[in-house]
C-alpha cells in the first residue's frame, strides 16, 4: 500500500470519531455536570478551584446552595458574585443538581 494510500485510510477510520466525539467524551469534558442553561457558566466558576464533580454530587436546594456560596466567599476566597451571575448559577444548581432533580 502507498504512504497517500495509507494515510486516506488512516484517516477515513479516525474520520468519524473526529466529527461526533462519544458521549462519554462530552461528558468527561463537563466533569459530569448535567446539561442545562448556565452549565459552561457553573462549569467555569467552579472548576477554577475544586472538580466540578465535587458540585454534581451534592444534590442540596437553593437555600443551602446559597449559603454554601456565601461559605466559599467568606471562608475560602471565593470572588463575590455580582446578582445576576450568583442568580444563574444558583437556577443551574437548583434545576440540575438539586436535590429535586435526583432520580
Amino acid at each position: 500500500m502507498t504512504l497517500p494510500r495509507a494515510f486516506a485510510l488512516v484517516l477515513f477510520c479516525l474520520s468519524p470519531a473526529l466529527a461526533a466525539p462519544s458521549a462519554l467524551a462530552q461528558d468527561e469534558d463537563w466533569d459530569n455536570l448535567p446539561p442545562g442553561e448556565h452549565r459552561e457558566l457553573v462549569y467555569a466558576l467552579c472548576s477554577g478551584c475544586h472538580s466540578a464533580q465535587l458540585v454534581a454530587q451534592q444534590g442540596l436546594n437553593r437555600h443551602r446552595w446559597d449559603k454554601l456560596l456565601d461559605w466559599m466567599v467568606e471562608e475560602q476566597g471565593m470572588a463575590e458574585l455580582d446578582p445576576e451571575t450568583r442568580d444563574q448559577v444558583l437556577d443551574y444548581l437548583e434545576s440540575e443538581l438539586g436535590e429535586d432533580s435526583r432520580g
